[in-house]
């Protein structure tokens, strides 16, 4: 159980670094197709922490609050390119940590696991597409 929360949180401090670069990323967009994409990728984020915090709730029987506010502290970005390859890189430790999670829990979370999975592989592409 402990290693269960432990995987939750270090998952939901990425995904709240997301957030914090996602939105960078949306005021400083350089066109409205890159603006339009980047929040796409901000909602997929969105959507993985409501279903994470489903998650937590369902098995230690509490809100998730205590993690809300955990976040790294995210780097100072000087133009969007910089911002979006900082993105990639968290979206791949993303990647790799619900790969993780997906191994580790329940068959009955398999599926929302495997959703938040591709559409978070799907964000990397996004963003790859913006940064050629």
């Amino acid at each position: 159980m402990i290693a269960m929360y432990q995987a939750l949180r270090n998952l939901m401090m990425e995904l709240n670094e997301l957030l914090v670069v996602y939105g960078y990323m949306i005021q400083n967009a350089p066109t409205e197709e890159a603006r339009r994409l980047v929040e796409l990728n901000r909602r997929t984020v969105m959507n993985t922490k409501a279903a994470l915090e489903k998650m937590h709730k369902d098995i230690f029987g509490k809100d998730l609050t205590d993690l809300e506010e955990a976040v790294e502290e995210v780097p100072v970005f000087t133009d969007f390119r910089t911002a979006a390859r900082y993105a990639i890189i968290e979206e791949t430790q993303v990647i790799h940590l619900l790969k993780n999670l997906y191994l580790r829990t329940d068959s009955c979370n398999h599926n929302d696991h495997f959703n938040s999975l591709i559409e978070h592989q799907i964000n990397a592409i996004r963003l790859l597409y913006l940064l050629t």
